[in-house]
């Protein structure tokens, strides 16, 4: 076990399981901007939403790490890591997005 991770050993329905009972589902969903804990939000839902949601885990974790570990050492530092690879993540979306355009119909010719 590493002690200098908070997240060490906290499994995900844990982490959403506290974040509800000192929050609730509105103030989490308005604090970070997901709509899973906002439209009919349960526990379930929201951890299957999570698990296929990378860059919605991290915000969680983050609040969580906020909420529960703002005085841990390391809190900062697994903050930043977060931060950081929300910022990758996001880089690789728009670079594979990049990668595909729908072709113009102006593009098209035409043998009238």
């Amino acid at each position: 076990m590493n002690h200098n991770d908070p997240l060490d050993g906290v499994k995900l329905e844990q982490i959403l399981t506290e974040l509800e009972a000192k929050l609730g589902w509105r103030k989490m969903g308005e604090l970070l901007n997901i709509r899973c804990f906002m439209d009919k939000p349960s526990l379930k839902s929201s951890l299957r939403f999570m698990r296929k949601t990378p860059w919605a885990r991290s915000k969680t974790e983050v609040l969580y790490l906020k909420v529960f570990f703002s005085d841990h050492p390391a809190t900062t530092l697994l903050i930043r890591k977060n931060i950081t690879r929300q910022r990758e993540a996001s880089a690789q979306l728009s670079e594979k997005s990049d990668a595909f355009a729908w072709p113009s119909l102006k593009d098209k010719q035409t043998d009238n």
